[in-house]
């Protein structure tokens, strides 16, 4: 990565490396089972894309307990449903997302609210007082390095569990048994040759980790490649950026994206250098084919769909 990275996760003005996200992980580990959580307990996440998001999955991981990533655009009583739907032991929430959602979470559940960054702020009209952390509560960033690194964690043994939107009912999860060691194995094969996984690989998360797709692409590419940047909100020209600036090789999008990025004007898109761009998977809906022939003309044939 360029721009004084070379490693771990990139957000906005921020960075921290591999070893600080490791280091992060197993103090929110220790946390965590200090607080009492134990594997196949639930840990709900409520957050945009920021390092916590990390942090806290892998801590969840390494325990053998369930990251629940949860839809941030969801209303209080959804977010209610799923809280309780999933037993969770501990909700990780925004700053600015906070105040509406402190009604519905159920009594004995640990609570921990993450400073709302400044690009997130700057991204979703957060004001200054909206992004902190109010004096009563549990700062996140605080009790993290307030912890002892845990020791002699195992290999993470569960994936994050995500509720879908909704549409039919209730939100609906599949809780998935931690994988074998052959079924880890397996999924290494399957993340090389269907993600284009490489060691040297500086990924871009241009879409919401409480997605599938996004959040398994994002946590493994944190864990296996290079570098992870991590978009606050996803801007055709501002993705172009990020790009250039940082050399981005691999990217998991959604033909939304394609669509909105060919719609800028030519001059704008010859502007950015994107020749580093190696490897592009997409998938959630049909590409439309004019679509992507007009991306593969722009970045070459490496624009794959799973």
């Amino acid at each position: 990565m360029t721009g004084g990275q070379n490693d771990g996760l990139v957000s906005g003005d921020r960075h921290m490396t591999r070893a600080e996200l490791d280091d992060h992980a197993a103090r929110a580990a220790q946390g965590f089972i200090d607080i009492g959580v134990r594997a196949g307990d639930s840990i709900a996440l409520f957050l945009r894309n920021d390092f916590a998001f990390f942090e806290a999955s892998v801590a969840a991981q390494q325990l053998g307990a369930y990251a629940v990533p949860i839809n941030w655009h969801f209303k209080a009583e959804e977010v209610e449903y799923i809280l309780n739907d999933c037993r969770a032991r501990v909700f990780i929430v925004h700053a600015d997302l906070w105040p509406v959602m402190a009604h519905v979470v159920p009594s004995g559940v640990h609570v921990f609210i993450v400073p709302t960054p400044p690009e997130l702020a700057s991204a979703y009209g957060a004001s200054p007082q909206q992004s902190r952390v109010p004096a009563e509560a549990q700062n996140w960033n605080d009790w993290v390095a307030a912890q002892t690194p845990a020791q002699n964690l195992p290999p993470p043994a569960t994936d994050s569990m995500i509720y879908t939107s909704g549409t039919t009912g209730n939100p609906k999860a599949v809780r998935r048994n931690p994988a074998t060691p052959e079924q880890r194995e397996k999924s290494l094969w399957l993340r090389k040759h269907v993600y284009g996984f490489a060691p040297d690989m500086v990924a871009a998360v241009p879409g919401p980790l409480y997605h599938s797709a996004p959040n398994s692409f994002g946590l493994r590419a944190a864990l296996s490649g290079k570098g992870v940047v991590l978009v606050p909100r996803f801007d055709p020209e501002g993705l172009l950026a990020l790009i250039e600036r940082y050399r981005i090789s691999h990217m998991f999008m959604v033909p939304t994206m394609f669509v909105r990025m060919l719609k800028l004007p030519k001059e704008v898109r010859e502007k950015y250098e994107v020749s580093s761009l190696r490897y592009i998977i997409h998938a959630a809906a049909p590409c439309p084919p004019e679509a992507k022939r007009q991306m593969i003309e722009w970045w070459g044939p490496i624009i794959h769909e799973f």
